[in-house]
């Protein structure tokens, strides 16, 4: 097993975006190495600190790129976070990093209290959007923890590309406009989803119909829970292949009941997730597995 590597990197500012959003900008010769992989929704997972001893505990990674975190240890508290900008000049790299404004989260308490000169660790940047060449209708569907990626992905949609994008917020101190080539509309859901209501993003999918002649594409970012039902949509229910559509949960409601419920799972349950996703089977076919596992626990 091998230690993953990781970039340093240095605040060298913080403002907020809007009040429901954060923006710090991170640089410094730590990311001499840090090479953007051009994707609109590309993201990297940070790495924090102990808050009280400063430790930083990583993981060690095997041959298939699991993790196994050193025993007897506290490891490393880790999120993914879509990279909002990232700027090249004679200084070096630049990159904006978006965090939702709100209590209780580690990452975003961090974030809102972020001064120029703090570090953190991240790993090299991935990106999930993967639009045919040819996808000239495309549907966003994202909740408030999307909108970084959103953003970056409509401002990089070429002319003569159709887009709608449906985002659901708390309400409207988070909304933010997008400059885009693309024949855009976008519509702002309020009150619902995001940890405070039901969401309504299924329903607002099952309300939009496809032009007849386009080549459609959609992006869904949202809570994981969220997501499951649109993703089924999409491959059950229209029939659509896998190059049609990507579907990510971006975040877990309620994480702590989440945890404990998934620590007193039968240890043989968890094995056969696992086993699943080293199978190297289909990954759709994976994820209609790993889903009907997960909500047959509650999960």
């Amino acid at each position: 097993m091998a230690q993953i590597k990781l970039m340093t990197a240095t605040v060298l500012g913080r403002r907020n975006v809007t009040p429901g959003m954060v923006r710090v900008t991170l640089g410094g010769d730590g990311l001499r190495d840090f090479r953007s992989t051009g994707v609109g929704d590309e993201y990297v997972r940070f790495f924090f600190p102990d808050p009280e001893t400063g430790e930083l505990v990583l993981p060690d990674v095997d041959a298939q790129g699991f993790w196994k975190w050193p025993a007897g240890k506290t490891p490393a508290h880790c999120e993914c976070y879509t990279i909002r900008h990232v700027r090249t000049s004679d200084a070096g790299i630049e990159i904006d990093v978006d965090f939702v404004v709100h209590e209780g989260g580690r990452a975003s308490e961090w974030a809102q209290q972020a001064s120029p000169g703090d570090t953190i660790a991240l790993r090299e940047p991935n990106g999930l959007y993967e639009a045919p060449a040819n996808a000239d209708w495309q549907l966003f569907v994202a909740d408030a923890t999307g909108l970084p990626a959103l953003g970056r992905l409509l401002e990089g949609l070429p002319a003569g590309t159709e887009a709608r994008a449906i985002v659901e917020i708390p309400d409207t101190g988070h909304e933010q406009q997008f400059e885009t080539k693309a024949d855009l509309k976008l519509v702002y859901l309020h009150g619902s989803g995001n940890g405070i209501a039901p969401s309504r993003l299924e329903a607002a999918v099952r309300g939009v119909s496809v032009p007849q002649g386009r080549v459609p594409y959609v992006w869904v970012a949202a809570e994981s829970r969220t997501v499951r039902p649109i993703r089924k949509y999409l491959r059950h229910e229209l029939g659509w292949a896998a190059t049609s559509y990507s579907v990510t949960g971006y975040w877990t409601d309620k994480l702590a009941e989440w945890e404990q419920r998934w620590a007193a799972l039968d240890p043989a349950v968890k094995k056969q997730i696992d086993d699943l996703w080293r199978s190297g089977r289909d990954g759709q076919e994976i994820a209609d597995e790993v889903e009907a596992r997960m909500e047959q626990f509650g999960l």
